[in-house]
C-alpha cells in the first residue's frame, strides 16, 4: 500500500490512519507488533522518519506501546491518550522513549570501556 498523492493529508497522517483503522478493526490485535519501522516504510513507500512520526501519533493516542523490542498495538477500548504534545513533530512519550534508549546505550558503552581499560596491562595500577 502506498500513500495517496492526491490526499491532502500528510503521508504520516495517512499511514497513522491506516494503522489506527487496523488496530480498531482488530486486524492488528492488542499485544501484537504493528511491524518494524523498516517494514512499515516499505509497506507505505515512505521514509523511516515519516513512519516514526506516524507511530508517534498513535502512541500519543494511546493505541501503541513501544518497548525495546518494537511497537505493539494496545486495546483501543483501553487506550488512554498521552497528554502534553511538545510540538507538531513529536510528543513527550516519544522523547522519553528516545531518552531511555540513549541512556541504555550510554550505560552499555560505559561498561565496554571499563572492561577494555581493565584488560589493558598496567592500566589497573594507573587508576590507583
Amino acid at each position: 500500500m502506498t500513500i495517496a498523492e492526491d490526499d491532502p493529508r500528510q503521508p504520516y497522517e495517512q499511514a497513522a490512519e491506516t494503522l489506527r483503522r487496523e488496530i480498531r478493526d482488530g486486524v492488528i490485535k492488542p499485544g501484537h507488533k504493528v511491524g518494524s519501522v523498516r517494514d512499515l516504510a516499505s509497506r507505505f513507500d515512505i521514509s523511516p522518519t515519516t513512519v516514526q512520526k506516524a507511530l508517534g501519533v498513535l502512541r500519543s493516542e494511546g493505541l501503541l506501546t513501544t518497548t525495546g523490542r518494537g511497537n505493539y498495538a494496545r486495546d483501543p477500548k483501553q487506550a488512554v491518550p498521552v497528554a502534553g504534545h511538545l510540538d507538531q513533530g513529536g510528543n513527550l512519550s516519544e522523547v522519553l522513549r528516545q531518552l531511555e534508549h540513549v541512556t541504555s546505550q550510554l550505560s552499555e558503552l560505559r561498561g565496554r570501556v571499563e572492561r577494555l581499560e581493565a584488560a589493558q596491562p598496567g592500566r589497573a595500577d594507573e587508576n590507583q
